[in-house]
């Protein structure tokens, strides 16, 4: 038994010494060759499990940076230690490799460099890594540089790892257009952030004008990571801006805050939010008036009766309803409305399902609408819960 143990000590010794022999030969070759030799080097140590000679290899890159930094050879060599390290050959390392690459990612400005380095924080991961990333993209979008492929890593990367102030520089490089071929990749990586930055997307939503807030609220509507509370509270709040902009003043829908409400209408229909049915009711006289005064088209004014109607309340039904009662009325005296309108109108009151608009839907099958109309009323009627 005791031969065995010592066998198994003996082999365990020669291994160890052997490997530290191996990393003496290697560290010697590294320092002896020339660039494409320490390069070599760098390779085979690490296929070999070593990264100490990649760990000196960045330390030498970035001694050297003022002397070799344009030179291939140089380059290749540096992107190549970065690539080494891996989370097999650097346990117990990872503080001190993730400060290097830190270091070599603000010492050089190569984009293959840079990238190498990203990834390499996947691995060697650090809240100093997203700080350096943020402050990188910001850098770029201030100065509205190029996207590149190094520029394109570091969006990802922050979609991936980013924190708050990773969603507002994406955000607003969005909203912004600093790189409009790049929307959806930056959607994409803001989408995974934004539920976490509800706080950050009110506060931008409220200093922004109008013009800015409807696009703000159609990229939240449109992004499929984006939560339906986040996409509702933001049109909530957009669309209080404008009810209740100037407090026991009336409601101003014209110009670009008509515009604004029909978006913020539509997001309540996509998100079903309720809470704001109250605030959705108060909105139809007054869009209606800017219908009637030739401000929105009857398709546009079509869809806004199904999207007030989609978030029902009892408020809306009577709203509504009324309406209908109205264009009855309009047609008997023969100034019969768009049938767009009126079958909108008509379908929306069914789907609702409010039996107080019974007497209107009722109305409508006797008057002389066409036959489309007539059978849509019936439908409606049909569908009123008792």
């Amino acid at each position: 038994m005791k031969k065995i143990l010592f066998k198994q000590i003996f082999l365990i010794a020669l291994s160890v010494c052997g490997f530290c022999h191996a990393q003496e030969s290697y560290m010697s070759d590294f320092y002896k060759g020339n660039l494409v030799e320490k390069k070599q080097v760098v390779e085979s140590s690490s296929a070999a499990g070593d990264s100490s000679i990649a760990i000196a290899a960045l330390d030498f890159s970035i001694s050297a940076y003022d002397a070799l930094s344009s030179d291939t050879d140089f380059i290749n060599l540096v992107e190549t230690s970065v690539k080494s390290l891996t989370a097999g050959n650097s346990k117990g390392k990872e503080k001190i490799i993730a400060e290097k690459l830190r270091m070599i990612f603000k010492t050089f400005s190569d984009s293959k460099i840079k990238i190498a380095v990203i990834d390499a924080f996947s691995v060697f991961q650090s809240p100093e890594n997203l700080y350096l990333v943020n402050d990188f993209f910001y850098s770029k979008m201030q100065k509205s540089q190029e996207m590149d492929e190094a520029l394109l890593k570091a969006v990802l990367f922050m979609g991936t790892y980013g924190n708050s102030a990773s969603f507002n520089m994406l955000f607003i490089a969005d909203i912004l257009d600093v790189w409009p071929s790049y929307s959806a990749i930056l959607a994409s990586s803001y989408g995974g952030l934004a539920n976490e930055s509800e706080k950050e997307i009110l506060q931008f939503l409220s200093t922004v004008p109008i013009e800015k807030k409807i696009l703000i609220l159609k990229r939240l509507d449109e992004n499929p990571k984006v939560s339906k509370k986040i996409c509702g509270e933001s049109a909530e709040n957009a669309l209080s801006s404008v009810i209740y902009n100037i407090k026991g003043a009336k409601p101003d829908f014209s110009g670009s805050k008509l515009n604004l409400t029909l978006v913020c209408l539509q997001v309540f229909s996509d998100t079903q939010w309720t809470r704001a049915a109250s605030l959705i009711a108060s909105c139809f006289n007054g869009i209606r008036q800017e219908y009637e005064n030739g401000n929105l088209s009857d398709e546009d004014f079509s869809s806004t009766i199904k999207n007030i109607a989609s978030v029902s309340s009892a408020e809306t039904s009577s709203s509504l309803s009324s309406y209908l009662d109205f264009l009855n009325k309009q047609t008997e005296k023969n100034l019969p409305p768009s049938k767009a309108v009126v079958l909108s109108l008509i379908n929306s009151l069914g789907e609702m399902g409010d039996k107080a608009a019974f007497d209107s839907l009722l109305y409508a099958t006797y008057l002389d609408y066409p036959e489309e109309v007539i059978a849509a009323a019936k439908n409606a009627l049909a569908k009123l819960k008792w």
